[in-house]
């Protein structure tokens, strides 16, 4: 898993979808991706392989998503 590509995707849901746009503060979600599709989690959503939970807010104006969670790696096929 790329967790690089998963965050950019991740990040542009966190900012053009889940956040309304008057928000500039205290606005924290869980976002599960699988490098394509993203949704919003709870905390305590256990990721399916191949997918990572990112922790998303913003604070004060400034926002960050960062790794929460990751799902345990599928095995290759053969």
């Amino acid at each position: 898993m790329d967790e690089k590509l998963f965050q950019n995707v991740a990040n542009g849901y966190y900012i053009f979808q889940s956040m309304p746009d008057n928000v500039s503060d205290n606005w924290d979600r869980y976002i599960c991706t699988n490098g394509v599709d993203c949704s919003e989690v709870e905390s305590n959503y256990e990721p399916k392989p191949d997918e990572i939970v990112f922790f998303g807010s913003i604070h004060a104006g400034d926002f960050k998503v960062v790794l929460y969670k990751r799902g345990d790696v599928a095995p290759e096929k053969k």
